[in-house]
């Protein structure tokens, strides 16, 4: 799906532009270009097995303790024809969508704090000293495939606790948790545990017929789990 900004629709044309023009009017902000931190790119993405040049740019939006992080790409290729997906404003349920397509993620405070959550777009995250989780990131197949994972932090003087889940939209496939404490013996004593409920729920498969395209000779639905303890 592709289009020509000049083939748009009056009306998909002016939702277009007054949303360009809102963000706009936000990033342009003296008071907010303060605190925004923005990361662009320019690059090649490939999408259903086509090749999309792209043009990104990923705000963090500070709003008091959450900041927001929009996903704000244009894809276009070798003819310069705009794809149309995620640019939809021709009714009120394309609005929605298109709207909440553009943010990346939700968080409140930072990692850390006495609180930290995040919602969306995970990355580098690791529980403990990385043994059973080290810089995990449900973003791997983005945009192709939208995560829409959850990771937690509550942190007191002498217990730390930590959660995350991979993806809330479909699977929930892996997810963990640990807990920390220093009140006991007066030492970092840390249990993790963490569990994959099929480690092939996340591999592409073509033709649906529950074995991934990378598993050719013999796959397993078993889930994979892991416990963790941890002193010092």
């Amino acid at each position: 799906p592709f289009i020509l900004l000049s083939s748009l629709s009056y009306n998909m044309r002016r939702y277009l532009i007054t949303f360009l023009i809102v963000i706009f009017a936000i990033l342009s902000s003296k008071l907010v270009r303060a605190q925004i931190k923005n990361n662009g790119a320019i690059g090649s993405v490939t999408i259903d097995g086509k090749i999309w040049n792209q043009v990104a740019m990923r705000p963090l939006v500070p709003i008091g303790k959450f900041a927001v992080a929009f996903d704000l790409v244009l894809y276009f290729d070798a003819e310069g024809k705009v794809r149309s997906e995620g640019w939809d404003f021709s009714s009120a349920t394309s609005i929605k969508n298109t709207l909440i397509d553009k943010i990346y993620y939700v968080k409140y405070g930072n990692p850390g704090e006495a609180t930290y959550a995040r919602i969306g777009a995970l990355n580098k995250v690791s529980l403990g000293y990385g043994i059973l989780v080290n810089d995990y990131s449900n973003s791997m197949l983005y945009p192709q495939d939208r995560k829409i994972g959850v990771s937690f932090e509550k942190n007191y003087q002498s217990i730390k606790f930590k959660s995350f889940i991979n993806d809330l939209k479909e699977n929930a496939g892996l997810f963990g948790g640990r807990i920390q404490t220093s009140a006991l013996i007066g030492l970092p004593l840390g249990i993790t545990i963490v569990s994959d409920r099929n480690q092939y729920l996340g591999l592409k498969d073509s033709d649906n017929d529950g074995r991934p395209n990378i598993c050719l000779l013999y796959t397993s639905d078993a889930a994979d789990e892991g416990l963790g303890v941890d002193l010092g």
